[in-house]
């Protein structure tokens, strides 16, 4: 960096016709004069040209190189006998530098054009934070010394300001005050060993009254009476303390605001997380409603399956009903043939015995008249003896059938009897099961339906609610923010309009400033040619003048007497100043108090954060025991389903074995019954 500023030094004093000056050459080849102070951090560069005397060439030069460089920290051009061209040259370039921090001028008698000089670059400058005047004689042109401190007005950076020996009157203090009154960057400010007196002082107090961040005077050597020195001091030690509370509400402000930040952060985390475990809970709430409707749906098809097995059930319990009412026509036709057959057997044997009687009375008719056909006759009888004999045999084959017959309906009638009260007493407790079982079935199953309807309505709604809250601190968050964000552009719109207005004013303030110094410049030399010619008429009145001194001791004592009685009114001002000071204290004493009615407010502001901050976490508690809860619910509700499931598979299981049981039973029996379809 060093090696640059050189070479740019000598390539500029090159272009316009110069030598480079050898102490400035020699100072950067040295590397104890021209220092490099490197810090933890970054690297500063200090350029110390202290005590050598530079031309006002080379300080244009320097300006120059000044005005593009970005390197050096501090630069020091103390006890350099610098010229007014010399200064404007600097100050050109220091208006133009973006890096500078610290600028020692001490000893160089600056006053006039350089002082005006320094005020210009004061505006431009946003950079210098330090600033050493000592030695030079700033107060001695009031009109210099005012664009002075229209420059330190205008400037919001510098925070140092040494201007110990430089010849500011009273007159020039109340300048530097009404200066400071508008500045409000400066903390530091050194006078020592100059001439502000009694009104300077006065002035000094009126500025600390508006100014509330300079901290610290340097007032030694002033002619300033002790009762303003105290008041100066007791103003600086509130603008101090003042500075210190500010300092720590700023410090207490940001951390608050970072806490806030991140408290909003962790808000928007916890917002999201309880946008994600309320997703999964509406999720997992769609599936348990999907599953349970799925389930839902099984059963209602098992039950129709079980109603569509006891309808066929139903229909084969018809279908043996009309078997047996088919079974029973059946024993009644063939009840009625066996009565036949006995009405035709008894018919038949009486037929027969009256044949027989018929036939013994013709044998004993006809055994006179065939005794001669015995042979024949007994033939006859022969047959007939064995046709009887079938015929008896038949008679008792027909009975041993008849009796057969009896037998076999009669077991059969106890037999379908028995039976059909069997079936029946089954059937009827089997229906009475069937119907209790379905009708508990179906009561369980709309009690836990409707109870399954009412707790997730219930989380439904609850769910619903908390969404919508959520959702309207959400979009109360929202429109603040979008209110802070449309504040901060109206805000900054307005600096830069501000700015830019500033700048067109300044621009307009120094060319009337020119104008009016050119003007001021014509009417110097004419009141210069004026004065000589005063100067002469003078010297000719200077002889009526040693007449006239006899007259002017009379005005002399006039004039004592005067001053005796200035000097009372004097002493009456003091006293009323010595009220305002009392006054002054009074109104600091109600500023401390307001101050701490201050503190007090924040104090409360941080218990009010702190509660907010326990109300969150609460809230947070809160919530996260009743997610807890509900998913405790959710796998209460999951077991229950389970078990429900395990009842109903048991259940079908049952009913499945009873109704092959019923279909066994009535197989059996529908096989037993004689002159069934599959016999």
């Amino acid at each position: 960096m060093v090696e640059e500023f050189k070479h740019a030094y000598l390539r500029l004093s090159k272009e316009h016709g110069l030598e480079a000056q050898e102490c400035v050459v020699n100072l950067l080849k040295s590397p104890y004069l021209c220092s490099l102070q490197q810090s933890s951090k970054k690297e500063k560069l200090v350029l110390n040209l202290s005590t050598n005397s530079l031309t006002s060439k080379t300080c244009a030069v320097l300006g120059k190189i000044i005005a593009a460089d970005h390197g050096f920290v501090e630069y020091k051009f103390a006890d350099c006998m610098l010229s007014e061209d010399a200064v404007k040259g600097l100050t050109h370039g220091f208006s133009r530098n973006t890096y500078v921090r610290k600028l020692d001028l001490k000893g160089n008698n600056i006053r006039g054009p350089a002082a005006e000089a320094l005020g210009k670059m004061l505006r431009h400058n946003k950079t210098i934070l330090s600033l050493c005047l000592e030695w030079n004689a700033l107060g001695m042109l009031d009109n210099a010394f005012t664009i002075f401190c229209e420059g330190v007005a205008s400037n919001q950076t510098l925070q140092a300001l040494d201007l110990r020996n430089n010849q500011i009157s009273h007159d020039s203090a109340a300048e530097l005050g009404r200066a400071l009154k508008q500045n409000s960057s400066i903390r530091a400010l050194d006078l020592r060993w100059n001439n502000v007196g009694l009104l300077g002082g006065r002035a000094l107090i009126e500025m600390l009254q508006t100014n509330k961040t300079l901290t610290r005077i340097e007032l030694a050597g002033n002619n300033i009476p002790a009762d303003i020195l105290t008041s100066i001091e007791t103003a600086l030690s509130q603008n101090q303390d003042r500075a210190l509370i500010t300092e720590d509400h700023k410090k207490k402000t940001s951390l608050l605001s970072k806490h806030l930040q991140h408290l909003e952060q962790e808000k928007a985390v916890q917002m999201d997380e309880l946008m994600g475990t309320i997703d999964q809970q509406e999720e997992l709430l769609r599936n348990t409603k999907r599953s349970s409707n799925d389930k839902i749906g099984q059963l209602q098809v098992a039950l129709g399956e079980r109603k569509a097995a006891f309808n066929s059930l139903a229909s084969k319990l018809a279908m043996t009903e009309s078997e047996l009412a088919l079974a029973e026509q059946k024993c009644n036709d063939y009840s009625v043939i066996i009565t036949r057959l006995k009405h035709e057997l008894s018919d038949s044997s009486s037929v027969h015995q009256g044949d027989i009687r018929r036939e013994r009375e013709d044998r004993a008719n006809t055994e006179m008249k065939l005794l001669k056909e015995l042979s024949e006759a007994n033939e006859r009888n022969i047959s007939f003896e064995t046709k009887v004999e079938d015929l008896e045999r038949k008679c008792r084959q027909q009975t041993e059938q008849m009796f057969a017959f009896k037998e076999q309906t009669t077991s059969l009638q106890a037999e379908i009897k028995v039976k059909g009260s069997q079936y029946e007493e089954r059937l009827q407790s089997e229906r009475s099961r069937n119907k209790d079982a379905l009708h508990e079935a179906e009561q369980i199953r709309q009690k836990e339906i409707a109870r399954l309807k009412s707790e997730a309505e219930e989380t439904e709604k609850v769910l619903r609610e908390r969404i919508q809250r959520l959702e309207l601190s959400r979009l109360q968050l929202e429109e603040e923010l979008s209110l802070m964000k449309t504040m901060s552009m109206t805000d900054r719109l307005q600096a830069e309009e501000n700015v830019n207005i500033a700048r067109q004013k300044v621009k307009l303030e120094e060319e009337s400033r020119f104008k009016a110094l050119e003007e001021k410049l014509r009417l110097a030399q004419i009141s210069k040619d004026e004065l000589q010619s005063r100067h002469n008429q003078q010297q000719s009145h200077i002889t009526e003048l040693s007449s006239k001194n006899s007259s002017l001791t009379l005005e002399v004592e006039t004039y004592k007497r005067r001053i005796e009685e200035l000097s009372e009114e004097v002493n009456k001002k003091n006293m009323y100043t010595m009220q305002e000071v009392g006054k002054v204290k009074i109104d600091l004493q109600s500023v401390q108090t307001k101050l701490d009615s201050e503190k007090s407010v924040q104090k409360e502001l941080r218990d009010k954060l702190a509660e907010a901050d326990t109300k969150l976490s609460e809230q947070l508690m809160k919530h996260r025991e009743l997610l807890d809860s509900k998913e405790r619910e959710i796998s209460h509700l999951a077991e229950r389903l389970r078990a429900r499931e395990g009842e109903l598979a048991r259940a079908r299981e049952e009913e499945i074995q009873r109704a092959q049981i019923l279909q066994n039973a009535v197989m059996t029996y529908v096989s037993k019954v004689p002159g069934s379809p599959s016999r």
